[in-house]
């Protein structure tokens, strides 16, 4: 690890980090910002999550042309050991390419502040004085109420975004307002269960939204087990104002 000079030194001498939100699923939500920042990158960086398909790759392709392409290992895990490793890992693979005055992108689903592994590397670069750009992309839950065809907030709702395979989701369910629940992951029949006791008066789920292989469950009751990842609860307490 190179010792930190200034601020400034830095961000004259060597290259930029960009963190690139490529939108939902569908190539075609991608902005016009994250699509310039591609194609001016000298150096486009995945995150490897052991899946068999990399989205993120998949929904830029047609964008990246031969640049070079770099992988990081990212896993799915809770092991705090081996996810600092891995995050220390991808951060001093990436400081070498910025070193030597190369542009990076980090490419992520949704956008890069909404629980995206490329932040975990964003914020170590900052911190030793790299120059670092947040790029903006479409959040997977604005895909969601589009598929559904609803609001996800109106007047005065109150909106909350919660993990909900991280901890005891019952306390989150009985806040007054809207939820987006995310990161349900293997665990959707113990949240879908959750939602039906909780007494919560609408909640549908879209599965891979602006995706090819979109799902759309307008009922929660509906929801199949073996439901993808990228599966995402919208919960209405549906309260007039």
């Amino acid at each position: 690890m190179m010792k930190k000079e200034g601020i400034e030194n830095l961000n004259s001498k060597y290259g930029t980090f960009y963190s690139v939100g490529v939108g939902p699923g569908d190539p075609s939500l991608m902005t016009i910002k994250s699509v310039e920042t591609i194609k001016k990158s000298d150096i486009i960086v995945l995150p490897k999550s052991g899946a068999t398909e990399n989205i993120a790759f998949k929904i830029a392709k047609e964008y990246l042309g031969d640049k070079k392409i770099i992988e990081c290992d990212m896993p799915m895990t809770r092991d705090k050991e081996l996810l600092y490793q891995s995050h220390e890992n991808a951060t001093e693979t990436i400081e070498e390419l910025l070193k030597s005055g190369k542009t990076v992108s980090f490419l992520t689903l949704g956008d890069p502040s909404i629980y995206s592994s490329t932040m975990y590397v964003h914020k170590r670069l900052t911190e030793r004085g790299y120059k670092t750009v947040l790029i903006p992309g479409i959040p997977s839950f604005c895909a969601v109420a589009a598929s559904l065809n609803t609001s996800l907030c109106e007047g005065g709702e109150v909106l909350h975004i919660i993990p909900a395979s991280y901890d005891d989701i019952d306390e989150s369910l009985a806040l007054k307002g809207n939820k987006i629940l995310m990161k349900s992951g293997k665990s959707i029949y113990s949240v879908k269960d959750k939602i039906l006791s909780s007494g919560n008066k609408e909640a549908m789920m879209v599965e891979c939204a602006s995706m090819e292989n979109e799902k759309v469950y307008k009922k929660i009751e509906l929801i199949e087990e073996n439901a993808s990842y990228f599966s995402i609860l919208l919960v209405k307490d549906g309260e007039k104002k």
